[in-house]
C-alpha cells in the first residue's frame, strides 16, 4: 500500500526532497549515500518502486481511504535499505545507528501526514486567494476545532491567562506573555534583545536572529508591556530580554519557563497541563486562523495586526496546516 504523495511535496528543499537531504546528511551506512539514491530508497519505504513511479503518482487530493503509518514507512525504509545491501555490508554496519537514523527522519514534512485526511487538501503552490472555498474551509476547521479543543487553549483562557499576570504587576511576566500573544516562538522571545524590534509607535516589526529570520509584527497593545519592561530593566540594545539570574548572557532557561506558566495557570484558574510557551502559541495560531475562516472581511486586519501575513484562504489552510503537524508530533 502506497503512502499519497502531493506535488508540493517534490519541490525543492521541501517534503521528500528535504526529507531525502537529511537522510544523505545522517545516514551511516558502510559507503556515501546520493541524494538520487536517497530518494530511491525513500520512494521504496513510501510503498513506490522507485522515485520515477513516486513522481508519475503525485496527486493534488489527498485520496480517501487509509495508508500506511510513518512507523510502516519507517520499517519499510529500513527493509529497503537492507535490500540495496550486499549481505557484508548489511552486518558490518551498525544496525542500532541506522534504526535511530530512520526514527529521526521527519516524514510528518510530507502533506499526507500533516493533517486527518478528511481536513485539510494541501493548497496549490502559489494557489491565489479564493473566496468560495470559504465554507468548506470553516466546515473543516470547525471539525478540526473539536479535535484540537482539549489541547488548546480557548479565546477565555487566554484572557484569564493575561489578567492573572497583569495582576501579578511584574513587568518581566507581563512582556513575556504579551511576546507569546504577539506569535513568538518560545526560541525567538528567550533569544529576543531590544535591537531586534524596529517601527513606528503604531506597530512594531520583530525579526528573529539566526540564518531563517523569522518576521512578526507586535500589535501596540504588547508592544506596550515588552517596551515597558525594557525601558524600566534599563536594558540596552544588545542584551537579552528574558535573563537567567546567573547570568546576563544567558536566557531563561526551558525549565524556569516551565514552571513560571504552571504559577501563570494556578493564578488563573487554567489545568497546567495546557498552559505552555508552545500551547500558547499554538492557540493564538488557531484563534487567528478561526477568525480568518470565520469572517473574510476582517482577514486584513486579523492577520496582518496579529501575525504579520498577507491575508489568503491558502494562508488560513496554513494555519489548519501546520497547527495539525505540530499536535502530531
Amino acid at each position: 500500500m502506497r503512502v499519497p504523495v502531493h506535488p508540493n511535496d517534490l519541490l525543492r528543499n521541501t517534503g521528500l526532497k528535504k526529507i531525502a537531504k537529511d537522510l544523505q546528511k545522517l545516514w551511516c551506512g558502510p559507503n556515501p549515500l546520493t541524494h538520487t539514491s536517497a530518494l530511491e530508497l525513500l520512494a521504496q519505504g513510501l510503498g513506490y518502486s522507485g522515485y520515477q513511479d513516486l513522481a508519475a503518482s503525485a496527486t493534488e487530493q489527498m485520496p480517501a481511504g487509509t495508508f500506511p503509518s510513518q512507523s510502516a514507512v519507517k520499517q519499510a525504509l529500513m527493509l529497503a535499505i537492507k535490500a540495496a545491501m550486499t549481505p557484508s555490508d548489511w552486518f558490518s554496519s551498525d544496525q542500532a545507528a541506522m534504526a535511530q537514523m530512520i526514527k529521526s527522519l521527519r516524514f510528518r514534512a510530507l502533506s499526507a501526514f500533516k493533517v486527518p485526511r478528511s481536513v485539510f487538501q494541501p493548497p496549490r503552490h502559489g494557489e491565489p486567494s479564493i473566496g468560495s472555498d470559504l465554507p468548506v474551509l470553516r466546515g473543516r476547521m470547525a471539525k478540526s476545532a473539536q479535535q484540537l479543543s482539549s489541547q488548546l487553549l480557548t479565546d477565555e483562557e487566554l484572557e484569564s491567562l493575561s489578567k492573572a499576570i497583569t495582576a501579578t504587576e511584574s513587568l518581566r511576566d507581563q512582556a513575556l506573555m504579551s511576546c507569546m500573544m504577539a506569535g513568538l516562538r518560545r526560541s525567538e522571545f528567550l533569544g529576543a534583545r531590544p535591537s531586534d524590534f524596529s517601527g513606528d509607535d503604531e506597530r512594531k516589526l520583530f525579526v528573529s536572529r539566526g540564518p531563517k529570520k523569522t518576521r512578526v509584527m507586535v500589535p501596540q497593545k504588547y508592544w506596550t508591556s515588552i517596551s515597558r519592561f525594557i525601558a524600566t530593566a534599563n536594558l540596552a540594545d544588545n542584551v537579552l530580554l528574558f535573563q537567567s539570574k546567573r547570568s546576563q548572557d544567558i536566557s531563561v532557561s526551558p525549565l524556569a519557563l516551565k514552571k513560571l506558566c504552571e504559577s501563570w495557570a494556578y493564578e488563573a484558574g487554567i489545568d497546567a497541563s495546557k498552559v505552555s510557551p508552545r500551547n500558547i502559541y499554538m492557540s493564538v495560531r488557531w484563534s487567528v486562523a478561526m477568525q480568518m475562516a470565520g469572517s473574510f472581511t476582517d482577514l486584513m486586519s486579523s492577520v496582518s495586526t496579529k501575525m504579520g501575513h498577507w491575508p489568503t484562504t491558502s494562508m488560513t489552510r496554513y494555519y489548519l496546516s501546520s497547527l495539525h503537524a505540530k499536535f502530531s508530533k
